[in-house]
């Protein structure tokens, strides 16, 4: 059997980490220990807080103002390639902080070098990640709240059409189909309110923290938790700073109950799209057919819905705490859900 040919070993000594090292990695190592395939989607927030940090540097005195121009400077050039898809990936790249601090480097010399002064690559994902996540949280609550204000919508605009409403799926009393569309705006809203709930908690920086033990040059964390727009300020121990990732399950909590909420929504809408029912037919937009039964319109959308959540838990039932299905009742939560989206925008 033919012997797989190992490729050259890259060169420690152009590692963040390989000051002490003087062998070489073995390829199998290099493949194995190499996050950038997955990190690197963070390159916007990485080089973010990497100009904050210089910005820090040089507050401290570590830096003069004009390396940290010149570091600001080169670290928008690496974010320009990356934008444009320029960027180019070489050996040796391990992980995204690795990657962009070696193209620093090469486009503005050796002082891109002194960037990592006092920092460690513990602090610095920790931001990435952190930074990452409350721009995700700020995109799901603009879709949630886009969401919300189509349901309110909706709602005023066919406050007179009715529909049964139904138990154990038995028709049971008749209701408003604003009604029933405003109570999963309700659950929507909720969801809402827990990605806000959490934010401070994910918006805590962690950069000034090191590897666990903080940061020898005295660097301002507060001045970098105000570059980077941390609401939550900074976090307050070291150790904990570099190991907690309360704030991810907290989102991934979030975000599974949001999405079994939208689950639950469109598994409402298949039944009442589907022949017994058809209180509600779909958009040719978002329905496919069927090659030998040419007269079905299936409600594909819907359903790709639910198989993307097929993992997550049965949601709730959901109970209207306003009570009744009068037209003036469902205006009034009309209304308030506008009132709550209208104090959200300020």
């Amino acid at each position: 059997m033919a012997q797989a040919t190992a490729a050259p070993a890259a060169d420690n000594t152009k590692k963040l980490w390989g000051g002490r090292f003087t062998g070489k990695t073995d390829p199998l190592m290099e493949k194995f220990n190499e996050s950038l395939p997955f990190d690197k989607r963070l390159w916007a927030e990485d080089i973010k807080g990497s100009q904050a940090y210089a910005k820090a540097l040089a507050k401290a005195g570590i830096l003069t103002h004009e390396e940290a121009a010149t570091i600001v400077d080169g670290l928008s050039q690496v974010a320009a390639e990356w934008q444009a898809g320029a960027f180019v990936i070489k050996a040796g790249d391990e992980d995204i902080h690795t990657a962009n601090e070696r193209r620093l480097t090469e486009l503005i010399g050796a002082v891109g070098g002194k960037l990592h002064t006092g920092r460690s690559r513990n602090d610095q994902v920790a931001t990435d990640y952190r930074l990452w996540l409350v721009g995700q949280v700020a995109v799901m609550r603009s879709e949630v709240q886009e969401l919300i204000r189509v349901a309110a919508d909706r709602s005023e605009a066919e406050v007179d059409v009715l529909m049964p409403g139904f138990t154990h799926l038995q028709n049971a009393m008749t209701v408003r189909w604003s009604h029933w569309l405003m109570s999963h705006a309700a659950s929507w809203q909720r969801d809402d309110m827990r990605l806000r709930d959490l934010l401070p908690r994910v918006a805590t920086l962690p950069l000034g923290s090191g590897a666990l033990a903080g940061n020898p040059f005295l660097v301002d964390r507060q001045f970098i938790a105000r570059e980077l727009g941390f609401t939550g300020g900074v976090c307050p121990n070291s150790m904990d700073a570099v190991s907690d990732r309360d704030f991810v399950i907290e989102t991934v909590f979030a975000s599974s109950l949001l999405c079994t909420h939208l689950s639950r929504w469109a598994e409402d809408l298949i039944i009442y799209s589907s022949g017994p029912f058809g209180y509600v037919q779909c958009s040719d937009a978002y329905a496919t057919g069927s090659s030998l039964m040419p007269q079905k319109k299936n409600p594909d959308a819907l359903e790709l819905i639910r198989w993307a959540v097929w993992d997550f838990n049965r949601s709730a039932e959901m109970r209207d705490t306003e009570g009744g299905t009068s037209s003036r009742s469902v205006l009034e939560q009309v209304a308030k859900m506008r009132t709550y989206l209208a104090a959200e925008q300020v």
